[in-house]
Formats: structure tokens, sequence, C-alpha cells
């Protein structure tokens, strides 16, 4: 079954553009990776932004669905709290996808903001950026840490 592309917001280009900008100082391959880790990032700090306008979307079959579904669907359940969001259907897809949509587009920001602040050192900045995560977690949210582990390399 066709999916549709997954949305992100128009004002973000320029952020998605610099964070995969391997001739500067970009660290991500895809916008999808920085959708991924954008998505978590905003989970994480417990920031989502809706938005209306929005770019050319990214197409959902260069996700993985072994692992990008997984935390998706991770995500859209703990933000939720209903189990049936992780249901294979049209309509549970537009709501997790919603979700991890908003989700991304508050962590857009605030992973540019960390690790672009000193472009040279924009990998390292990621790095310290996820294991600061790992020092700031709760015991309760420990479980959610191990989402956090899928973006380290």
């Amino acid at each position: 079954m066709a999916r549709r592309r997954i949305r992100r917001p128009k004002e973000q280009e320029e952020i998605y553009r610099k964070l995969t900008d391997m001739n500067e100082f970009g660290i991500f391959s895809t916008y999808k990776d920085v959708f991924m880790a954008a998505g978590l990032v905003g989970f994480m700090e417990k920031k989502k932004k809706e938005f209306e306008g929005t770019l050319e979307g990214i197409s959902w079959n260069v996700f993985n669905l072994d692992t990008d579904e997984a935390v998706i669907n991770a995500v859209a359940l703990a933000d939720s709290g209903d189990p049936s969001i992780v249901n294979t259907g049209d309509d549970t897809f537009d709501r997790k996808m919603k979700i991890f949509e908003e989700y991304a587009a508050g962590g857009a920001e605030i992973l540019f903001n960390k690790i672009m602040k000193n472009p040279k050192n924009a990998l390292n900045l990621y790095f310290e950026y996820i294991m600061s995560m790992e020092t700031e977690v709760s015991e309760k949210e420990r479980n959610m840490k191990d989402i956090a582990d899928i973006l380290t390399f």
C-alpha cells in the first residue's frame, strides 16, 4: 500500500539543507536521517511544533520499516498512550506520522541550534548532545533513552 509523503515545515528548508550539506559541515546523509534524529530530539526535549506550510515531502519508501517505523511507533505510542496507534491502517499511519512530524519540527530547531553553533565541530557537538541526554534522563524515562541510542554512530 502506498503511503503519503512525510511532511516537514516549509521554514525549515535551510536547517535540513545545512545539516545534510557534506561540502560544508553537514553531518547527516539524507533528509530522512535529519527527520528521524529531529523527531527523537523533539520527543526527548518534549518539544512539538505544529505547522501548516510544507516542503516537498520525504518518500515513505526511504524509511527502514524495521528500525525507523519501530521508532516512530514507539514515540507515537508514548505520546498518545493509545496502543492501537501502531496498527498498520492508513488512519493510524496518518495519526502517528502527524505526532512524529510535529516532534521532528520542534526537534529540528533544537538539533540545529545545538550542533551548528560551531559547524567545524558539528559531529562532536552532536555526540556530546546525545551523551548529555543520557545523563539527564530519569530512571522512569530510561526506556525512551534506548531510542536515542539508535542515533549514535
